[in-house]
């Protein structure tokens, strides 16, 4: 049975301020932090306006499909516009060309729309790759990862964001498909939280960050997290992604720069 973390909701909040594609940096003492590579890309902070995407390039390279994919492949494409290029899955073998032909839209779309968030008058540089984690006749996910750097930027800001695709229906899932919002936030603010990829050092440095915000604010955070975006205007990329992978939940929440951008929460969805 999965447990539900409730706690006091009298922790304070913190705000993230945003430049460009970057996030302003905190004053953290990392005395001793070294931080690995899986802990050290993010989701972009939201700007506005959208980049001009009508020269796409495409290169074809491959990407791993799972054995239960009973013939359905995934191949690793190339979106290439100036200084943005960005890695996609493109699906093929299903058995309905034009499921197939909507789920294949659906994946550029979703792996472009980062793009949207930058505003006209700051060039940007955004290197973004893929993995497929997993690909079957039921189900695709993909992560993304990079980097992203706005023209006078000290540093680049990292990106990580998924997305997980219903191969049936051709529409995106997000986090409320395999979990709830509520209960990640209790569980992320609770002292059973586990961080991917964290030394002992990061997860004290976590914790520390951690403790300025409250289950408010992650079930908030949560709640907008991953496709389909929201249709309002003006809505801002979201900050957190989630996938699920072999019985495990992986979804990131926004931490300051000094900690890599962003930290992966981990959750076995089967074993509590």
């Amino acid at each position: 049975m999965r447990r539900t973390y409730i706690l006091p909701l009298f922790l304070l909040t913190s705000s993230i301020l945003v430049s460009g594609c970057t996030k302003k940096h905190e004053e953290i003492d990392l005395s001793g932090i070294h931080t690995t590579a899986e802990t050290q890309k993010e989701t972009m902070p939201p700007t506005t306006a959208a980049v001009e995407t009508t020269t796409a390039a495409i290169e074809e390279t491959s990407a791993p499909a799972s054995d239960s994919s009973a013939n359905v492949s995934a191949k690793t494409e190339t979106f290439q516009a100036g200084t943005i290029s960005i890695e996609y899955p493109v699906v093929s073998n299903l058995s309905d060309s034009k499921t197939q032909e909507a789920v294949n839209k659906l994946l550029l779309t979703n792996a472009t729309a980062i793009t949207e968030s930058f505003t006209e008058d700051t060039p940007v540089t955004l290197d973004v790759t893929c993995k497929v984690i997993s690909v079957d006749r039921s189900r695709l996910t993909v992560v993304y990862k990079g980097t992203c750097q706005a023209e006078g930027s000290p540093y680049p800001t990292n990106v990580f964001y998924t997305n997980t695709v219903d191969l049936k229906q051709a529409k995106s899932l997000g986090f409320n498909d395999y979990s709830d919002a509520y209960t990640m936030a209790g569980y992320v603010m609770s002292e059973d939280v586990e961080f991917y990829q964290a030394s002992p050092e990061l997860t004290r440095a976590l914790l520390d960050h951690r403790s300025a915000s409250s289950v408010e604010e992650y079930t908030q955070l949560f709640n907008q997290a991953d496709f389909p975006l929201s249709s309002a205007p003006d809505a801002p990329f979201p900050e957190s992604f989630s996938y699920t992978h072999e019985g495990v939940l992986y979804f990131s929440i926004p931490v300051p720069h000094a900690l890599g951008d962003y930290a992966i929460v981990t959750f076995n969805i089967d074993g509590k």
